[in-house]
C-alpha cells in the first residue's frame, strides 16, 4: 500500500494496527481514529484538521509508508514460514 493524503484512515488502520502509534503522535488522541468516520476520512484531512504544517505532513506519511513496508515485510515472512511447515 502506498500511504498518500487520499488513503483512508480507516482502511490504513485495519490493515496496518502499527500505524495509529504514528497518527497519535501526529494527531495526538484524535476520535477520528476510534469514531465510524474514520471510514470515510483520509490522512490529508486529518493532517488539515489537527493544523499540522506542510513538512509536519510530509513526515507523517514518511513514518505511515514506513510502518506499511514493515508490516508487510513480517507478513511475509510469516505466509513463507507457514508455507514451509
Amino acid at each position: 500500500m502506498k500511504v498518500n493524503q487520499d488513503t483512508i484512515l480507516g482502511e490504513l488502520l485495519e490493515e496496518y494496527p502499527g500505524t495509529e502509534e504514528v497518527l497519535r503522535k501526529y494527531l495526538g488522541e484524535a476520535y477520528c481514529l476510534t469514531c465510524p468516520g474514520k471510514m470515510f476520512d483520509t490522512v490529508g484531512n486529518g493532517a488539515l484538521l489537527h493544523g499540522l504544517s506542510e513538512a509536519d505532513t510530509e513526515s507523517m506519511l514518511q513514518e505511515l509508508q514506513q510502518v506499511v513496508q514493515n508490516e508487510a515485510k513480517r507478513e511475509e515472512k510469516e505466509e513463507a514460514n507457514d508455507i514451509e511447515e
